[in-house]
Protein backbone atom coordinates (compact mmCIF):
# COMPACT_ATOMS: atom_id res chain seq x y z
CA UNK A 1 0.00 0.00 0.00
CA UNK A 2 1.28 3.42 -0.91
CA UNK A 3 0.79 5.87 1.95
CA UNK A 4 0.75 9.62 1.64
CA UNK A 5 2.00 11.27 4.77
CA UNK A 6 -0.10 14.42 4.82
CA UNK A 7 -3.89 14.25 4.71
CA UNK A 8 -5.59 17.07 2.84
CA UNK A 9 -8.53 18.84 4.45
CA UNK A 10 -11.12 20.23 2.07
CA UNK A 11 -13.99 22.53 3.05
CA UNK A 12 -17.23 21.97 1.18
CA UNK A 13 -20.80 23.23 1.40
CA UNK A 14 -23.91 21.06 1.29
CA UNK A 15 -27.50 21.60 0.23
CA UNK A 16 -30.13 21.60 2.97
CA UNK A 17 -32.50 20.17 3.96
CA UNK A 18 -31.14 16.63 3.60
CA UNK A 19 -31.91 13.34 5.29
CA UNK A 20 -30.19 12.48 8.55
CA UNK A 21 -27.93 10.07 6.68
CA UNK A 22 -26.92 12.67 4.13
CA UNK A 23 -26.13 15.24 6.80
CA UNK A 24 -23.72 12.86 8.56
CA UNK A 25 -20.67 11.01 7.27
CA UNK A 26 -22.15 10.45 3.81
CA UNK A 27 -23.10 14.07 3.10
CA UNK A 28 -21.18 16.02 0.48
CA UNK A 29 -21.24 19.63 -0.68
CA UNK A 30 -19.79 22.48 -2.68
CA UNK A 31 -21.23 25.60 -4.33
CA UNK A 32 -25.01 25.75 -4.51
CA UNK A 33 -25.52 25.48 -8.26
CA UNK A 34 -27.08 22.84 -10.45
CA UNK A 35 -29.01 22.49 -13.68
CA UNK A 36 -31.82 19.96 -13.49
CA UNK A 37 -34.48 19.19 -16.07
CA UNK A 38 -37.52 17.21 -14.89
CA UNK A 39 -40.44 15.65 -16.73
CA UNK A 40 -43.66 14.48 -15.01
CA UNK A 41 -41.76 13.82 -11.81
CA UNK A 42 -42.32 14.29 -8.11
CA UNK A 43 -38.55 14.59 -7.67
CA UNK A 44 -37.50 18.16 -7.04
CA UNK A 45 -34.16 19.87 -6.71
CA UNK A 46 -34.12 21.95 -3.53
CA UNK A 47 -31.89 24.76 -2.34
CA UNK A 48 -31.31 25.86 1.17
CA UNK A 49 -28.78 27.00 3.72
CA UNK A 50 -25.30 25.55 3.65
CA UNK A 51 -23.01 24.04 6.22
CA UNK A 52 -19.32 23.22 6.07
CA UNK A 53 -18.29 19.58 5.86
CA UNK A 54 -14.86 17.99 5.84
CA UNK A 55 -13.60 15.64 3.16
CA UNK A 56 -10.31 14.08 4.16
CA UNK A 57 -7.92 12.23 1.92
CA UNK A 58 -7.19 8.99 3.73
CA UNK A 59 -3.51 9.00 2.85
CA UNK A 60 -3.89 5.58 1.20
CA UNK A 61 -3.86 4.36 -2.39
CA UNK A 62 -3.83 0.88 -3.86
CA UNK A 63 -2.22 -0.58 -6.94
CA UNK A 64 0.34 2.04 -7.91
CA UNK A 65 2.91 0.35 -10.16
CA UNK A 66 0.67 -2.69 -10.61
CA UNK A 67 -2.43 -1.37 -12.35
CA UNK A 68 -2.45 -0.17 -15.95
CA UNK A 69 -6.09 0.78 -16.66
CA UNK A 70 -8.37 0.40 -13.63
CA UNK A 71 -11.87 0.60 -15.11
CA UNK A 72 -13.97 -1.04 -12.39
CA UNK A 73 -13.88 -1.16 -8.60
CA UNK A 74 -16.05 -2.86 -5.97
CA UNK A 75 -15.80 -3.39 -2.22
CA UNK A 76 -17.25 -6.21 -0.12
CA UNK A 77 -18.50 -6.16 3.47
CA UNK A 78 -15.10 -7.26 4.79
CA UNK A 79 -13.31 -4.32 3.20
CA UNK A 80 -11.64 -6.19 0.34
CA UNK A 81 -11.26 -3.98 -2.74
CA UNK A 82 -11.74 -5.64 -6.15
CA UNK A 83 -10.34 -3.95 -9.25
CA UNK A 84 -10.83 -4.76 -12.94
CA UNK A 85 -7.77 -3.76 -14.97
CA UNK A 86 -8.89 -3.84 -18.60
CA UNK A 87 -5.63 -3.11 -20.35
CA UNK A 88 -3.60 -5.58 -18.29
CA UNK A 89 -6.30 -8.22 -18.57
CA UNK A 90 -6.27 -8.80 -14.82
CA UNK A 91 -8.50 -8.63 -11.76
CA UNK A 92 -7.02 -7.90 -8.33
CA UNK A 93 -8.20 -8.12 -4.75
CA UNK A 94 -6.59 -5.67 -2.35
CA UNK A 95 -6.61 -5.98 1.43
CA UNK A 96 -6.60 -3.00 3.76
CA UNK A 97 -2.95 -3.69 4.59
CA UNK A 98 -2.04 -3.14 0.94
CA UNK A 99 -1.43 -6.76 -0.05
CA UNK A 100 -2.85 -7.90 -3.38
CA UNK A 101 -4.14 -11.14 -4.85
CA UNK A 102 -4.49 -11.69 -8.59
CA UNK A 103 -7.55 -13.60 -9.82
CA UNK A 104 -7.21 -16.68 -11.96
CA UNK A 105 -7.56 -16.12 -15.66
CA UNK A 106 -10.49 -17.87 -17.36
CA UNK A 107 -9.67 -21.28 -18.82
CA UNK A 108 -8.73 -22.04 -22.45
CA UNK A 109 -6.18 -19.24 -22.67
CA UNK A 110 -8.43 -16.87 -24.58
CA UNK A 111 -8.09 -13.08 -24.50
CA UNK A 112 -9.29 -11.64 -21.19
CA UNK A 113 -10.53 -8.03 -21.11
CA UNK A 114 -12.24 -7.37 -17.76
CA UNK A 115 -13.93 -3.98 -17.88
CA UNK A 116 -16.05 -4.06 -14.72
CA UNK A 117 -16.45 -5.92 -11.46
CA UNK A 118 -19.23 -6.30 -8.87
CA UNK A 119 -19.78 -8.06 -5.55
CA UNK A 120 -22.86 -10.26 -5.36
CA UNK A 121 -23.14 -11.81 -1.89
CA UNK A 122 -20.33 -14.43 -1.68
CA UNK A 123 -19.41 -14.14 -5.37
CA UNK A 124 -17.37 -11.70 -7.43
CA UNK A 125 -18.78 -10.99 -10.88
CA UNK A 126 -16.40 -9.94 -13.64
CA UNK A 127 -17.59 -8.54 -16.96
CA UNK A 128 -15.30 -9.90 -19.68
CA UNK A 129 -15.83 -7.77 -22.78
CA UNK A 130 -13.66 -9.96 -25.02
CA UNK A 131 -15.88 -13.03 -24.39
CA UNK A 132 -19.09 -11.00 -24.03
CA UNK A 133 -19.68 -12.91 -20.81
CA UNK A 134 -20.24 -12.39 -17.10
CA UNK A 135 -17.81 -14.57 -15.16
CA UNK A 136 -18.25 -15.72 -11.59
CA UNK A 137 -15.43 -16.05 -9.05
CA UNK A 138 -15.18 -16.73 -5.34
CA UNK A 139 -13.72 -14.06 -3.09
CA UNK A 140 -10.33 -15.81 -3.12
CA UNK A 141 -10.00 -15.23 -6.85
CA UNK A 142 -10.77 -18.78 -8.01
CA UNK A 143 -12.63 -19.00 -11.31
CA UNK A 144 -15.99 -20.74 -10.98
CA UNK A 145 -18.05 -20.49 -14.16
CA UNK A 146 -19.73 -18.31 -16.79
CA UNK A 147 -22.84 -16.87 -15.20
CA UNK A 148 -24.14 -15.39 -18.45
CA UNK A 149 -23.02 -15.60 -22.06
CA UNK A 150 -24.58 -12.51 -23.58
CA UNK A 151 -24.18 -13.95 -27.07
CA UNK A 152 -27.38 -15.91 -26.46
CA UNK A 153 -29.30 -12.62 -26.49
CA UNK A 154 -29.90 -10.63 -29.64
CA UNK A 155 -27.38 -7.77 -30.08
CA UNK A 156 -26.44 -7.61 -26.41
CA UNK A 157 -22.93 -6.48 -25.46
CA UNK A 158 -22.80 -4.88 -21.99
CA UNK A 159 -20.05 -2.50 -20.90
CA UNK A 160 -20.88 -2.35 -17.18
CA UNK A 161 -22.41 -4.31 -14.33
CA UNK A 162 -23.65 -3.14 -10.94
CA UNK A 163 -25.02 -5.40 -8.22
CA UNK A 164 -28.17 -4.52 -6.32
CA UNK A 165 -30.38 -5.68 -3.46
CA UNK A 166 -31.52 -9.27 -3.23
CA UNK A 167 -29.12 -10.58 -5.84
CA UNK A 168 -30.40 -8.36 -8.65
CA UNK A 169 -27.96 -6.59 -10.94
CA UNK A 170 -28.05 -4.10 -13.77
CA UNK A 171 -26.09 -3.79 -17.02
CA UNK A 172 -25.69 -1.07 -19.64
CA UNK A 173 -25.08 -1.56 -23.35
CA UNK A 174 -23.66 1.22 -25.55
CA UNK A 175 -24.09 -0.80 -28.76
CA UNK A 176 -27.87 -1.14 -28.40
CA UNK A 177 -28.29 1.91 -26.10
CA UNK A 178 -30.22 -0.12 -23.53
CA UNK A 179 -30.25 -0.73 -19.80
CA UNK A 180 -31.18 -4.19 -18.49
CA UNK A 181 -32.24 -5.19 -14.98
CA UNK A 182 -31.63 -8.85 -14.13
CA UNK A 183 -33.27 -11.06 -11.51
CA UNK A 184 -31.19 -13.19 -9.11
CA UNK A 185 -32.05 -16.17 -11.36
CA UNK A 186 -30.42 -14.37 -14.32
CA UNK A 187 -33.68 -13.61 -16.12
CA UNK A 188 -34.38 -10.21 -17.68
CA UNK A 189 -36.64 -8.27 -15.33
CA UNK A 190 -36.73 -5.00 -17.28
CA UNK A 191 -35.13 -3.68 -20.46
CA UNK A 192 -35.46 -0.04 -21.45
CA UNK A 193 -33.98 2.37 -23.92
CA UNK A 194 -33.37 3.17 -27.54
CA UNK A 195 -31.07 5.65 -29.22
CA UNK A 196 -31.93 9.33 -28.87
CA UNK A 197 -31.66 12.54 -26.88
CA UNK A 198 -35.15 12.63 -25.39
CA UNK A 199 -36.15 11.58 -21.90
CA UNK A 200 -35.78 7.84 -21.41
CA UNK A 201 -33.61 7.46 -24.50
CA UNK A 202 -29.88 6.85 -24.42
CA UNK A 203 -26.69 7.67 -26.26
CA UNK A 204 -23.86 5.50 -24.93
CA UNK A 205 -25.20 4.55 -21.48
CA UNK A 206 -21.99 3.73 -19.64
CA UNK A 207 -23.11 2.77 -16.14
CA UNK A 208 -26.25 2.34 -14.03
CA UNK A 209 -26.91 1.74 -10.34
CA UNK A 210 -29.87 1.14 -8.04
CA UNK A 211 -31.30 3.92 -5.87
CA UNK A 212 -32.66 3.51 -2.31
CA UNK A 213 -36.27 3.59 -3.63
CA UNK A 214 -35.45 0.60 -5.91
CA UNK A 215 -35.36 2.90 -8.91
CA UNK A 216 -32.12 3.36 -10.80
CA UNK A 217 -29.84 6.01 -12.25
CA UNK A 218 -28.00 5.93 -15.59
CA UNK A 219 -25.09 8.02 -16.85
CA UNK A 220 -24.52 8.56 -20.59
CA UNK A 221 -21.29 9.69 -22.20
CA UNK A 222 -22.94 10.43 -25.56
CA UNK A 223 -25.68 12.68 -24.21
CA UNK A 224 -23.44 13.96 -21.39
CA UNK A 225 -26.06 13.61 -18.70
CA UNK A 226 -27.51 11.54 -15.88
CA UNK A 227 -31.07 10.19 -15.85
CA UNK A 228 -33.09 8.90 -12.88
CA UNK A 229 -35.83 6.30 -13.29
CA UNK A 230 -38.58 4.82 -11.13
CA UNK A 231 -38.56 1.09 -10.21
CA UNK A 232 -40.84 0.43 -13.19
CA UNK A 233 -38.48 2.21 -15.59
CA UNK A 234 -40.41 5.50 -15.89
CA UNK A 235 -38.18 8.51 -16.54
CA UNK A 236 -38.20 10.91 -13.59
CA UNK A 237 -35.30 13.33 -13.85
CA UNK A 238 -32.49 14.48 -16.12
CA UNK A 239 -29.33 16.19 -14.85
CA UNK A 240 -26.94 17.79 -17.34
CA UNK A 241 -24.71 19.97 -15.18
CA UNK A 242 -22.92 20.09 -11.85
CA UNK A 243 -22.27 23.49 -10.28
CA UNK A 244 -23.06 25.17 -13.59
CA UNK A 245 -20.46 23.08 -15.45
CA UNK A 246 -21.59 20.73 -18.20
CA UNK A 247 -20.58 17.09 -18.06
CA UNK A 248 -17.76 16.39 -20.52
CA UNK A 249 -17.54 12.61 -20.67
CA UNK A 250 -19.32 10.97 -17.72
CA UNK A 251 -18.30 7.33 -17.83
CA UNK A 252 -19.34 5.77 -14.54
CA UNK A 253 -21.31 6.26 -11.34
CA UNK A 254 -22.05 4.63 -8.01
CA UNK A 255 -24.60 5.08 -5.20
CA UNK A 256 -23.64 4.80 -1.54
CA UNK A 257 -25.76 3.50 1.36
CA UNK A 258 -27.23 6.96 1.99
CA UNK A 259 -28.28 7.29 -1.65
CA UNK A 260 -25.58 9.79 -2.64
CA UNK A 261 -24.78 9.46 -6.36
CA UNK A 262 -21.15 9.84 -7.47
CA UNK A 263 -20.63 10.57 -11.16
CA UNK A 264 -17.14 10.06 -12.61
CA UNK A 265 -16.28 12.42 -15.45
CA UNK A 266 -12.80 11.28 -16.45
CA UNK A 267 -12.12 13.94 -19.07
CA UNK A 268 -13.10 16.83 -16.84
CA UNK A 269 -11.10 15.27 -14.01
CA UNK A 270 -13.81 15.38 -11.38
CA UNK A 271 -16.35 13.38 -9.43
CA UNK A 272 -19.67 15.15 -8.92
CA UNK A 273 -21.88 14.09 -6.02
CA UNK A 274 -25.68 14.40 -6.01
CA UNK A 275 -28.41 13.71 -3.48
CA UNK A 276 -30.93 10.92 -4.21
CA UNK A 277 -33.29 13.52 -5.70
CA UNK A 278 -30.65 14.79 -8.12
CA UNK A 279 -29.57 17.95 -6.28
CA UNK A 280 -25.89 18.81 -6.71
CA UNK A 281 -23.81 18.45 -3.58
CA UNK A 282 -20.08 18.44 -4.20
CA UNK A 283 -17.09 17.91 -6.45
CA UNK A 284 -13.84 16.03 -5.91
CA UNK A 285 -11.13 16.95 -8.41
CA UNK A 286 -7.76 16.23 -6.83
CA UNK A 287 -5.75 13.97 -4.55
CA UNK A 288 -2.68 15.13 -2.65
CA UNK A 289 -2.58 18.24 -4.83
CA UNK A 290 -2.68 16.33 -8.11
CA UNK A 291 -5.49 16.27 -10.65
CA UNK A 292 -7.36 13.01 -11.19
CA UNK A 293 -9.08 11.13 -14.03
CA UNK A 294 -11.75 9.06 -12.27
CA UNK A 295 -13.02 5.97 -14.07
CA UNK A 296 -15.14 4.35 -11.34
CA UNK A 297 -16.05 4.59 -7.66
CA UNK A 298 -17.24 2.35 -4.84
CA UNK A 299 -18.20 3.20 -1.28
CA UNK A 300 -18.47 1.45 2.08
CA UNK A 301 -20.92 1.74 4.95
CA UNK A 302 -18.39 3.61 7.10
CA UNK A 303 -17.92 6.53 4.71
CA UNK A 304 -14.89 5.45 2.66
CA UNK A 305 -14.94 6.24 -1.06
CA UNK A 306 -12.68 4.26 -3.41
CA UNK A 307 -11.86 5.86 -6.76
CA UNK A 308 -10.30 4.09 -9.75
CA UNK A 309 -8.02 6.79 -11.13
CA UNK A 310 -6.74 6.45 -14.69
CA UNK A 311 -4.16 9.20 -14.29
CA UNK A 312 -2.26 7.70 -11.34
CA UNK A 313 -3.22 4.15 -12.31
CA UNK A 314 -4.27 3.42 -8.77
CA UNK A 315 -7.22 3.31 -6.39
CA UNK A 316 -7.50 6.49 -4.33
CA UNK A 317 -9.26 6.47 -0.97
CA UNK A 318 -11.24 9.39 0.46
CA UNK A 319 -13.09 9.63 3.76
CA UNK A 320 -16.10 11.83 4.43
CA UNK A 321 -16.59 13.27 7.89
CA UNK A 322 -19.57 14.93 9.62
CA UNK A 323 -19.64 18.74 9.94
CA UNK A 324 -17.99 20.49 12.83
CA UNK A 325 -20.36 21.79 15.46
CA UNK A 326 -20.61 25.55 15.64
Amino acid sequence: MKRIARALLISLTVLLPLTRELSSASARGDTLADSVQASDSSLKSTRGDSTVLRVVESGMSFGSGELREPTGVAVDSRGFVYVADAMAGKVFRYSQDGSSLEFQRPPNGATFYPIDVAVQEAFILVLDYSRNSLLRYDCEGSYLDVLISFDQFDRMRPVSITSGPGGRFITTDVASNTVVLWTPLVDIELEIGEFGQGDGRFNEPRKAAFLPNQGFVVVESGNRRMQLFSPSGRHELTVRQAAGVDFVSPRSLSVDDAGVIFVCDSRSGRISAFSPDGAYLAAIDSYSGHTISPAATASTWDGALYVADLKSRSILVYRLLPPREK
